[in-house]
C-alpha cells in the first residue's frame, strides 16, 4: 500500500478536466445571493496557517500553485483556478516535508502532548491530537465518524510504516493534501431566523481572520466558533475590534496591499545589470519591503489618512536601497527610518523604488506602464489593451538625438492615429514621474535634456513632481478606488447587483470616519454582505483517488 493509497482512502478528491477541486461544491447563477465560494489558498496563507498553528519553525519549502490575477487582483483569480496534476504534486510534496518535521523529535509533544513514552499514544490521546489538528487544518470540527475514520486508518498506518510517528504523519500528510484545506471553502446551514441558509459559525470565523489576518483564527475567535457566539451582532463586533487592534492585523493589511499594488511581480523582477548595477536581486526584496513598511506605517500604525500615503516624506531605508536613492544609510544590515528632506521632490509611494523601478522596462523608464499603474492600479480606471502590429521603434530609442526625452519619444509616437487616444490618457500621468530612470533613482536630466514633469489628469494640471504627489492624494478617484478594492478582496470575487450599493455605503463612511483604512477593514468585516450566502447548485463531481490524479507511486 502507497502513501498516496493511503491517503486517497481518507480525502475525497474530485477530479474536474485534470484538475482538482473541493469536495460536493458547485457553482451557482441567476441568484440574487451569491452562492458559496471555493478558492484556492494563497501562498502566504498558507505559509501563515502552517506557522501559527505549529509554529514558525516549521519550514515550508516548495512551490506553490500559480494564481490568475483578474482586475489585477489574485484574492479574485484564486476563485477561478483549480489544481492542475502537477500542483498537486507540489503540494504533495510540502505535506510530505511538513509531516516529517511535525513528527521529529523537535516537535512530537506538541503534536501529539498526551504521548506516554512507554506505553504509547493511547487510544484517547490519539483521537483527542487528531481532532484537535483536524479542527484546525479542515477548518471546522471533526464528526464522530469522521474522527473514527481518521484513526482507525492511522492505526493500519502505523502498521503498515512501522510505527506510531509515520502513522500520525501520514493523517497530517492527508490533511495538508485535502481540498478542505487547500481550498477556503464556505460550508452553509439552515439560517434559522430565514428560510435561506447561512455559512456556519467556523466558515464564517475563517472567512474574517483570513480577511483580516490572512490566516487561521485564534484560540479565542474558534471559541465563539465553537459556541455559536460568533452570529451575535455583538460578539461578531466585539472580535472584529479585538482583531483590527491585534499586530496580526499587519499581516492581513500587507497580504491586500502586496495584491493591490501587484508587488508579488518583485519576485521576478529584473534590470539590465550593465544599465543599472545598483539593482540587484537584494534591492529589489528591499523595494518590496519598503512599500509594505511604508504603509503599515501610515495606515496602520499611526492611522493617518489614506491621501498621505502619496505625500509623507517618511520611509525606510537599507543600505542596497540607500544607494539607489542616493541618500546616506548607517546601517550595514537591516532597516532604519528615513525621512526625505522638505525641499527633496520625493515623497510618498509614487517615489519610491517599489512603485517607479516595478513599472519600467528592464533598461528604460517607462511613462506608458507607470501611467497605466496609476490609472488602474490607483485610480481604477480601465486603460484599453495596445493594438496589434504597433511600431514601438521610436519609443524604445532612447539614443536618438532628435527625440532625447521620453516626452519627445512619445509625442512622436502619437502620430500614429492608433495609438494616440489612449496615449493621451495615460501618457501625462506616467511623463509626470520621469524624473525616476528605470530603477527608481531621480535624475533631472535624460540625454542631456532637462525633463519635463508638467501635464494634466482628469482636470488637475501639475508641473512639479510635488504637484504630481499632490494630485494625486487629492483624486476623488484614489480613496474610492481603494475602498473598490478592499471590497472585491474580501469578496474574492466582483461584487454584483446590491453589493454595489455596499460598496457605494462603505466609501461614505470612508469618506465621513477621515479615510483610515483600519475603519475601513472595520465595516467591511462588519457588515452583512460580506458573510451573505446563497443556495450552491450541485454539479454531480464523481470522487476520484488520488492514483488517478498523480499516477501511481
Amino acid at each position: 500500500m502507497t502513501r498516496k493509497t493511503l491517503i486517497g482512502a481518507l480525502v475525497c478528491f474530485p477530479v474536474i478536466g485534470g484538475a482538482i477541486a473541493a469536495c460536493g461544491v458547485g457553482s451557482s447563477t441567476d441568484m440574487e445571493t451569491p452562492p458559496p465560494q471555493m478558492k484556492l489558498i494563497s501562498e502566504s496563507q498558507y505559509r501563515n496557517t502552517i506557522a501559527d498553528i505549529f509554529g514558525d519553525d516549521i519550514k515550508v519549502v516548495g512551490r506553490f500553485e500559480e494564481v490568475p490575477e483578474v482586475d489585477n487582483l489574485s484574492a479574485l483569480g484564486a476563485t477561478h483556478v483549480s489544481i492542475s496534476s502537477r500542483g498537486y504534486e507540489r503540494y504533495f510534496g510540502l505535506a510530505t516535508t511538513i509531516a516529517e518535521q511535525l513528527v521529529s523529535d523537535d516537535h512530537w509533544e506538541k503534536v501529539v502532548p498526551c504521548d506516554d513514552e512507554e506505553a504509547g499514544v493511547s487510544e484517547v490521546c490519539l483521537r483527542e491530537s487528531i481532532s484537535s489538528i483536524g479542527e484546525r487544518l479542515l477548518r471546522r470540527p471533526m464528526s464522530t465518524e469522521e474522527l473514527d475514520l481518521w484513526v482507525a486508518e492511522i492505526r493500519k498506518s502505523t502498521e503498515a510504516l512501522g510505527g506510531e510517528r509515520e502513522g500520525v504523519a501520514l493523517a497530517i500528510e492527508g490533511m495538508l493534501a485535502s481540498p478542505s484545506f487547500l481550498f477556503l471553502t464556505d460550508d452553509t446551514e439552515p439560517d434559522p431566523d430565514g428560510d435561506g441558509i447561512r455559512l456556519t459559525a467556523f466558515a464564517k470565523a475563517h472567512r474574517l481572520s483570513f480577511f483580516l489576518w490572512n490566516s487561521v483564527p485564534d484560540e479565542e475567535l474558534l471559541e465563539v466558533a465553537r459556541t455559536g457566539e460568533i452570529h451575535s451582532p455583538r460578539v461578531l463586533k466585539a472580535e472584529v475590534s479585538r482583531m483590527v487592534q491585534s499586530d496580526r492585523i499587519q499581516a492581513g493589511a500587507q497580504a491586500f496591499f502586496e495584491d493591490f499594488l501587484n508587488l508579488d511581480r518583485f519576485d521576478t523582477l529584473e534590470k539590465d545589470k550593465v544599465i543599472y548595477p545598483a539593482f540587484n536581486k537584494r534591492a529589489a526584496v528591499d523595494a518590496k519591503e519598503q512599500v509594505l513598511r511604508f504603509l503599515d506605517h501610515q495606515l496602520i500604525e499611526k492611522e493617518e489618512a489614506y491621501p498621505t500615503i502619496f505625500t509623507s516624506k517618511d520611509t525606510f531605508m537599507t543600505r542596497p536601497l540607500g544607494m539607489i536613492y542616493r541618500v546616506p544609510v548607517k546601517k550595514a544590515e537591516g532597516w532604519e527610518p528615513y525621512r526625505f528632506a522638505d525641499d527633496d521632490p520625493r515623497a510618498g509611494l509614487l517615489s519610491q523604488v517599489g512603485f517607479t523601478a516595478l513599472h519600467s522596462h528592464p533598461g528604460r523608464s517607462s511613462a506608458t506602464l507607470r501611467g497605466i499603474a496609476i490609472r488602474e492600479l490607483l485610480l481604477c480606471q480601465s486603460v484599453e489593451p495596445a493594438p496589434a502590429a504597433v511600431n514601438f521603434t521610436v519609443v524604445q530609442d532612447t539614443h536618438n538625438p532628435n527625440f532625447r526625452t521620453a516626452r519627445e519619444r512619445l509625442t512622436q509616437h502619437r502620430t500614429d492615429p492608433a495609438c494616440s487616444s489612449c496615449h493621451e490618457f495615460i501618457d501625462p500621468a506616467g511623463l509626470a514621474l520621469e524624473n525616476f530612470d528605470g530603477m527608481g533613482a531621480f535624475r533631472k536630466t535624460e540625454n542631456g535634456a532637462r525633463i519635463d514633469t508638467s501635464g494634466e489628469l482628469d482636470g488637475y494640471l501639475f508641473s512639479t513632481l510635488p504637484d504630481v504627489e499632490q494630485t494625486i492624494a487629492n483624486h476623488p478617484g484614489a480613496p474610492a478606488c481603494l475602498v473598490e478594492k478592499a471590497q472585491k478582496f474580501a469578496l474574492g470575487r466582483e461584487p454584483e447587483g446590491e453589493e454595489l450599493a455596499w460598496r457605494s455605503r462603505l466609501e461614505k463612511t470612508f469618506e465621513r470616519k477621515g479615510q483610515k483604512f483600519p475603519e475601513l477593514l472595520k465595516d467591511i468585516a462588519l457588515s452583512e454582505e460580506f458573510y451573505s450566502v446563497g443556495e450552491p447548485a450541485r454539479t454531480g463531481i464523481q470522487a476520484a483517488s488520488v492514483d488517478e490524479i498523480g499516477g501511481k507511486s
